[in-house]
């Protein structure tokens, strides 16, 4: 019996497997990452949680030990003037028993009376001194300020022409371009962009202020003009200088420069 040779091609062959089969996750692969992913937003979101309560606490202790310090100064300032009133009182009711009238009565209270206004002249020079240490720590931090706008002013004029020359690079040689004109638009926004006298403006402002804060006497009106002026300057500073660096500087100086105000309004 002759058997008919066997045709490769009639056997099934096996079937490729794919990459992509391989590769697939499983339902539980996919599931363990959703999982994993799951618990990383919890990790995340408990940080920024604890954080929060943790910024809430120092700011609820800080606003705690100012109220505390605020109130023990009241209560210090209170008792001062309760034991000098008591003081006077006590002073008129025995000149009055004492059946004193006139001069000799204006002689028993003189003591009294000097003592009041003894405290009052030292506690309106205590104040005097807390207010000009504060405004003077506000203007400092405004002359440092200034300075950074010095320095982030500088080289605006030469960023714009930077900034022109590589925008209008791709028309050269076209008909019409002229290398001129760029040179001319690059001087008229350099001149646009010009600070420099207001920053001088703003230097000599400053140490106006500076010298009001340190002078005697009824200073107030003089260095609420000065703070006015500050702001004008730095008003103009921002608006001329079209950069956000500038600004952001500016936003800080101006913050500063409302705390000084804000000081300024208690001096006389």
């Amino acid at each position: 019996m002759n058997e008919s040779p066997i045709d490769p091609s009639d056997e099934a062959a096996p079937e490729p497997s794919t990459n992509a089969d391989s590769e697939a996750p499983s339902d539980d692969q996919t599931a363990q990452q959703d999982a994993g992913s799951e618990r990383l937003e919890e990790a995340f979101e408990e940080a920024a949680a604890e954080e929060a309560i943790a910024d809430a606490a120092i700011e609820a202790a800080l606003e705690e030990t100012v109220a505390e310090a605020v109130e023990d100064a009241a209560a210090v300032e209170a008792a001062s003037d309760a034991a000098i009133e008591e003081s006077f009182e006590e002073r008129v009711s025995d000149a009055v028993d004492a059946g004193l009238e006139g001069e000799a009565l204006w002689e028993a209270l003189r003591p009294a009376v000097d003592a009041a206004l003894a405290e009052l002249v030292a506690t309106r020079q205590q104040e005097g001194r807390a207010l000009a240490a504060d405004i003077g720590a506000h203007r400092t931090r405004l002359v440092e300020l200034a300075a950074r706008l010095r320095q982030a002013t500088a080289p605006l004029a030469e960023k714009f022409a930077r900034r022109l020359t590589e925008k209008l690079d791709a028309f050269r040689g076209q008909p019409g371009f002229e290398p001129g004109r760029i040179a001319q638009e690059a001087a008229l926004m350099a001149d646009r962009l010009d600070v420099s006298e207001e920053l001088v403006r703003l230097d000599t402002h400053l140490a106006h202020a500076g010298e009001l804060v340190a002078a005697s006497g009824a200073v107030g009106r003089k260095l609420d003009f000065v703070i006015q002026e500050i702001g004008r300057e730095l008003n103009t500073i921002a608006s001329k200088s079209q950069d956000a660096g500038v600004a952001a500087l500016v936003i800080d100086a101006k913050a500063e420069l409302e705390r000084m105000r804000e000081q300024a309004q208690n001096v006389e």
